[in-house]
């Protein structure tokens, strides 16, 4: 099948198309702004964890903007070097569980010292650091894209829907914190669900024709999120200076500790690693990581394939794929020393975000991560995110969980729901996921050695691991259908493209390098000689004719 051409194809740009300086800037913005409520999730659990006292909100400010500095610098070298299309970094809610393991191995009490909290961040971070050095090495040595190739839908829907799941608990503390978060939930409902199609008149400037225009938008879809939380803060706001809400409340804007930290934080603060001290393992933690990880790169060969399709691009080769994971490795890596507290993945609502705009130029998601570097680095812009009442944070985690949780079955339309066989296995993997972890988290192993115990008691309260594993056993191993039935894509139909649309394809100063070294082609991750001087033989066929044309 040919892929369709510009003039009947859906997408407005494509992987390698550039838009003008002001359109790339906007794209970009929009792409950041879609990502934040995610990315201020992770720093408000883990400063949580910390138990750091009075200084809980100052940690969180760092915490914060060395996420967005991480999440920038994972973004670019993603859609640049790794799979190279547009994609998204941040941190990965598949790291959640091990950091419930965190909080139940060393719980906040009213006996734990509130001035060790760098001890505490530094265990995360050695543990997070240990466990991630695993992904680039699986990528250098191409086990990846072997691995990719027996990973399909149906191992990766029970996954997803087993890690919300898991987050249950967590939404429904920040949910009880106050009824805003009710509030939170009902607008981002009303955005999302009932005004999706809606388009907002808003005058523009038009530079050409020297008046005001008006143009529709379709402000609730894009920006969901970020209006949800501004109408939630503004109404806390008013709550607060009309003293509607006692002192104290989860719900005021004025909180001593919030202020405090606003004022007294610098307009410009550098994070960089291992600025919280030099990291410390803990073997259950280790372990726990460990596990998290890799439902992660299981979520992400998911993610990077319903990427791959959005922007018409066909499956990934196995070395895009291979490539992808070592620099996904290396922003978790870097996500782990700078103390982030989990490690990097791709976005699935940044991904949905191309899907209504059918923009999927690359570097719009560049630009995007530059904004982020940029915001990470004016920590007042961190501080001021800080003062986010944690009850909106709820409202923002069950919205942003039920898109994890939408995408999750979306991963079905390829899956033959006829065959009881792939029926019964998703099933299964989803009640034994939740059953066996439950089990064990109110009957603990004892096995007579401490150390198998909790090593293997860790593993077998993990959901996402748990029924992870079952499905991916079963689906392997289980006859009744074909590759097609269970959801991987047909040889035979995979997308043929044009060399100038091929998002994947390395420039030509990176591929006439790699022929001055044959042996480079040999790398897991670098492409095959052959599929290099295909591609390059092409790009000569397409200035040729152009010269022609002229």
């Amino acid at each position: 099948m040919t892929r369709k051409s510009r003039e009947t194809s859906d997408l407005y740009y494509y992987v390698n198309d550039i838009p003008n300086i002001s359109a790339i800037f906007f794209y970009g913005f929009q792409q950041m702004l879609v990502c934040i409520s995610a990315l201020l999730i992770t720093p408000y659990l883990v400063s949580n964890l910390l138990c750091a006292g009075v200084e809980t909100t100052a940690v969180r400010v760092q915490l914060i903007s060395a996420t967005f500095i991480t999440g920038g610098i994972a973004t670019i070298l993603q859609s640049t070097f790794g799979l190279r299309l547009a994609i998204l970094h941040g941190p990965s809610a598949a790291f959640f569980p091990a950091l419930h393991t965190f909080g139940d191995l060393y719980p906040c009490n009213s006996d734990t010292d509130t001035t060790q909290w760098r001890e505490r961040l530094q265990l995360i971070s050695g543990s997070l650091f240990a466990a991630v050095l695993i992904m680039p090495f699986l990528g250098l040595t191409g086990m990846v894209g072997r691995m990719a190739k027996h990973i399909g839908p149906i191992t990766i829907v029970p996954m997803l829907i087993l890690l919300c799941i898991g987050v249950i608990p967590d939404i429904e503390h920040k949910v009880s914190l106050h009824w805003i978060s009710i509030i939170e939930i009902l607008i981002l409902i009303a955005f999302v669900v009932l005004l999706e199609e809606y388009e907002v008149p808003i005058p523009a400037f038009s530079m050409e024709q020297k008046k005001f225009n008006t143009m529709k938008i379709k402000l609730f879809s894009q920006f969901p999120y970020l209006l949800g939380i501004m109408i939630a803060w503004f109404a806390c706001w008013i709550l607060t200076i009309s003293d509607l809400e006692p002192y104290g409340s989860s719900a005021r804007t004025d909180r001593n500790d919030s202020l405090f930290v606003l004022e007294n934080t610098p307009w410009i603060q550098i994070q960089y690693p291992l600025q919280f001290g030099f990291p410390r393992l803990s073997a259950p933690l280790v372990i726990a990581f460990t596990a998290s990880m890799l439902a992660a790169m299981i979520e992400s060969i998911g993610s990077y394939g319903i990427c791959a399709r959005i922007c018409q691009q066909g499956s990934p080769p196995s070395s895009s794929m291979n490539r992808a994971f070592v620099v996904e490795g290396f922003g978790s890596m870097l996500a782990a020393l700078m103390g982030v507290g989990t490690g990097v993945t791709t976005y699935s609502e940044n991904i949905a975000i191309m899907q209504v705009t059918k923009v999927t130029s690359r570097i719009t998601m560049q630009c995007a991560g530059v904004i982020l570097i940029l915001m990470g680095i004016f920590s007042k812009f961190a501080a001021f995110l800080a003062m986010i009442p944690e009850a909106i944070i709820g409202g923002v985690l069950t919205a942003g969980m039920s898109m994890i949780c939408g995408v999750a079955f979306s991963n079905l339309q390829s899956v033959d729901l006829r065959l009881s066989r792939n029926l019964t296995i998703i099933g299964l993997s989803i009640i034994l996921g939740c059953t066996i972890p439950a089990h064990f988290e109110k009957s603990p192993l004892h096995s007579g050695n401490k150390t198998i115990d909790d090593i293997f008691g860790t593993l077998l309260k993990m959901r996402m691991l748990v029924g992870g594993l079952i499905a991916f056993c079963l689906d392997i191993i289980a006859s009744g259908a074909t590759r097609k039935q269970r959801g991987f894509e047909d040889k035979l139909e995979k997308i043929e493209i044009s060399v100038e649309k091929n998002g994947f394809a390395l420039s030509s100063f990176a591929n006439q390098t790699i022929l001055k070294i044959p042996s480079l082609t040999k790398l897991p991750i670098v492409p095959s000689e052959k599929s290099i001087r295909r591609i390059e033989e092409l790009r000569m066929k397409v200035i040729d004719h152009k010269i022609v044309s002229q």
